[in-house]
């Protein structure tokens, strides 16, 4: 079950980092809910409370709603900490009785993440780190009303994945919208710097202000944590040889410090839900870029 759970933290992960721009004022401000998570005795602002749908992990899809205080990449980046639900299946509304045994879904997490993590994330990274705590006992409750979600905790007691001798309680206490994250199917896909090749982890379409204009992208997020994209017009992706959109670069998914390609050609086709991408010769900081990618192009809802 921990090498799942970890599995699917790097892909928690990934989502977390993209809130250099936040939904605070969207009916997340309340009264009657602290928005905020704890362990111990240490409380935590809920900065930004996030599902990540589309985790497919051994033919099972799972899906997490997660409560973040603070950046994980980004202008603002740094170490992240967060409650995450893991849900096997649809995010549901109940009163849940949580478990650390393998089959109860669904699974209460605290955990620390930094950058490094986002998307490769590494069993013996964490064990050294020791920040990651699981919950065997507790209730979570979750209710669903229209995209306002209200989540509560009670009497939960979390041990330390690391060392489960270390014993604490957390709890979550939120009313609010989340952003969403569908996470893309991924056939396969590369991208090359022509010193080195690393794997496509996803890939979907954002909306985004590039300087004044207000720009539609598809984006192809590297294991690394990079994303090379380009911009489009029309609310789908074209296909065929684009010779109009801008080829960009973002290291560590810092959109506010993007890099547009000098150079660079793009072709698209699709079948169905499935796109096939290419990205060939491009210019970026000295370097030339090649980007393949078969897979399907979600939106994501996040204002970077």
């Amino acid at each position: 079950m921990k090498k799942l759970f970890l599995s699917l933290m790097l892909v928690a992960g990934l989502a977390a980092g993209f809130t250099s721009c936040k939904k605070n004022d969207d009916g997340n401000n309340t009264t009657t809910h602290t928005q905020t998570f704890t362990l111990g005795d240490e409380t935590y602002d809920i900065n930004n409370a996030i599902t990540v749908e589309n985790i497919q992990y051994d033919d099972v899809v799972y899906n997490v709603l997660m409560f973040v205080e603070g950046d994980v990449v980004g202008a603002t980046g740094g170490d992240a900490k967060g409650v995450i639900i893991l849900f096997k299946g649809d995010i549901k509304a109940g009163s849940y009785v949580l478990s650390d045994a393998e089959y109860s879904f669904p699974k209460y997490f605290y955990a620390e993440i930094e950058a490094d993590d986002i998307v490769n994330f590494d069993i013996n990274d964490l064990a050294e780190d020791g920040d990651a705590y699981m919950a065997y006992t507790g209730i979570f409750d979750l209710s669903i009303s229209g995209e306002e979600f209200t989540a509560t905790s009670t009497d939960v007691e979390v041990v330390k994945a690391s060392d489960e001798a270390i014993i604490a309680t957390s709890s979550v206490d939120y009313k609010g919208t989340p952003l969403h994250y569908e996470l893309a199917e991924v056939e396969e896909g590369s991208l090359s710097d022509g010193e080195a090749e690393y794997g496509i982890a996803t890939a979907g379409c954002i909306t985004y202000k590039i300087m004044i204009l207000e720009q539609n992208i598809a984006c192809f997020i590297s294991e690394t944590g990079d994303m090379i994209g380009f911009t489009y017009n029309g609310t789908s992706v074209p296909t065929g040889d684009l010779t109009d959109s801008m080829i960009i670069y973002v290291e560590e998914m810092d959109i506010e410090d993007l890099v547009l390609a000098t150079s660079g050609s793009i072709h698209v086709e699709k079948e169905g839900n499935i796109y096939t991408v290419d990205i060939t010769d491009a210019t970026i900081n000295g370097k030339v870029y090649d980007m393949h990618y078969v897979g399907t192009l979600p939106y994501f809802e996040f204002p970077f």
